[in-house]
């Protein structure tokens, strides 16, 4: 019994200075990540600041400063792609009776995606229709031929033309920039 009663007092103090470790080690990261008061005296003013770091997306390496759409307090608003062209004309939609066929490039017709029809324009392409009533946009992608009335300029998904607000109307007078970027992925 004595035997037992002294190895749980030789283990207890063996973990006295392993905690004691721990805690001067936690101390000194602590004190890295926060200088102490007096080293913040006014002949350091000119001292260049600590910086926090950079915030990453939610790709490890890409800033969110480099993300489309995110504008940050304080700093230059993300650059709006580059339009190769712009077209005005009328814009419709197309929805549920056409959910799960396949699109002219090959893909099946998803109703809440954001894509679109058009006569010309590659697949893969990417436009900003803009409603000019209301003033929404939405970027789409061209995924199928159309529109096969004469006087319409794009066929939008229900998704995209939710976004635009046209879903009530069914048509509407829209402005049309094919982006820069645009590429033809299936001709």
């Amino acid at each position: 019994m004595v035997g037992i009663a002294a190895s749980a007092r030789t283990q207890s103090r063996a973990g006295v200075p392993l905690a004691g470790c721990l805690l001067l080690l936690l101390a000194g990261c602590a004190a890295e990540a926060h200088p102490p008061a007096d080293s913040l005296r006014a002949d350091s003013m000119h001292a260049q600041p600590r910086l926090a770091p950079a915030a990453t997306a939610p790709s490890a390496g890409t800033r969110l400063a480099t993300l489309p759409g995110v504008d940050l307090p304080g700093k230059p608003p993300a650059p709006k792609p580059a339009v190769a062209e712009t077209f005005t004309g009328l814009a419709s939609w197309y929805g549920r009776k056409f959910h799960g066929r396949l699109t002219a490039s090959g893909e099946p017709y998803d109703m809440a995606a954001l894509t679109a029809a058009h006569q010309t324009l590659p697949f893969g392409s990417r436009v900003r229709v803009t409603n000019l009533a209301n003033g929404r946009s939405v970027v789409v992608v061209i995924n199928d031929r159309g529109p096969f009335a004469k006087d319409r300029l794009i066929d939008l998904s229900h998704g995209a033309a939710q976004k635009l607000g046209i879903v009530e109307d069914g048509v509407a007078e829209v402005r049309v920039d094919v982006l820069a970027d645009a590429t033809d992925v299936a001709g």
